[in-house]
């Protein structure tokens, strides 16, 4: 429900969408939505599957993924799942392989969506996009990572004012939800799939210091007025996901430099993607 509500919220700005629901009272247009919201529930199944991949490859027993609606559905559909450990992780690598291997692997195919998305959009003709779904430049800098993507791909665009609705494809929309949605899961904050890769990265203690610093910024940074989607996720991991992981089974062996490498990257990409896009400019 809170995918299709994201999906309608992001038709409904379409001038032919909402003359057809509202002036025509075609509810066939509603259809439309579907693919959407399809999509953004695509993105999440490949972010679970790759847990599950890892999980059953490195022995690891886990529960069933818990979906967690967005409280602003209108501009975000849900900020993914919890996918509670069933058993001791055998070693902090294995650990971490499973923690990053969600988020990542959705991270990865957001990007993709993002720039095909961007040259469907510029390719299409004006009967197309008409029909497309809309997105305001204030939310296309929402993200600096997409604001820098799109300020490549589409400098034009990123020039216009913030409440300025622009229609783009479909997968461009799917992306970015995607693209927000693994950010939040990559920070790192004890039982999020970023903590537990930090706390296997760094062990138990560092990693307890580094997601106390975390949520510091992250309360800093919404209350800030810059995301109302942050100030939600930071309400929720702190009823949902304040706990340190269960430990593994061997604490003492360190991960390897590749590893620790892999996540120091997933933590900056997340980073990128959660603060905002400099608003200065012809963009004001």
């Amino acid at each position: 429900m809170s995918t299709f509500i994201y999906s309608f919220s992001a038709y409904v700005l379409n001038p032919t969408f909402f003359d057809s629901l509202v002036n025509r009272r075609d509810l066939k247009v509603l259809y439309s939505c579907i693919p959407l919201a399809f999509g953004v529930i695509v993105v999440q199944a490949i972010h679970e599957a790759a847990h599950y991949l890892v999980a059953k490859r490195k022995k690891i027993k886990i529960g069933p993924p818990v979906p967690i609606p967005s409280l602003h559905v209108a501009s975000f559909p849900f900020f993914g799942c919890i996918t509670p450990l069933k058993s001791f992780p055998p070693n902090r690598s294995a650990l971490l392989d499973f923690a990053l291997s969600g988020p990542m692997s959705a991270l990865a195919l957001s990007l993709c969506l993002v720039f095909g998305g961007v040259q469907l959009t510029s390719r299409a003709s004006a009967s197309d996009i008409a029909r497309y779904p809309v997105m305001s430049v204030a939310n296309m800098k929402s993200s600096f990572l997409l604001g820098s993507i799109l300020s490549w791909l589409l400098p034009k665009t990123m020039m216009l004012p913030l409440a300025q609705p622009i229609p783009m494809h479909p997968f461009v929309v799917v992306g970015t939800s995607g693209l927000i949605s693994s950010a939040l899961n990559l920070l790192p904050i004890f039982r999020l799939d970023g903590g537990r890769a930090c706390f296997a990265a760094m062990g138990q203690r560092q990693g307890a210091v580094i997601s106390v610093f975390t949520i510091l910024w992250i309360i800093s940074l919404a209350f800030s007025g810059e995301s109302s989607v942050l100030l939600s996720w930071t309400i929720l991991i702190s009823l949902l996901q304040l706990r340190i992981e269960i430990p593994c089974r061997d604490e003492c062996t360190e991960v390897d430099s590749k590893r620790l490498w892999l996540w120091l990257a997933s933590f900056l990409l997340s980073m990128s993607i959660l603060v905002p896009f400099p608003r200065s400019g012809f963009g004001v």
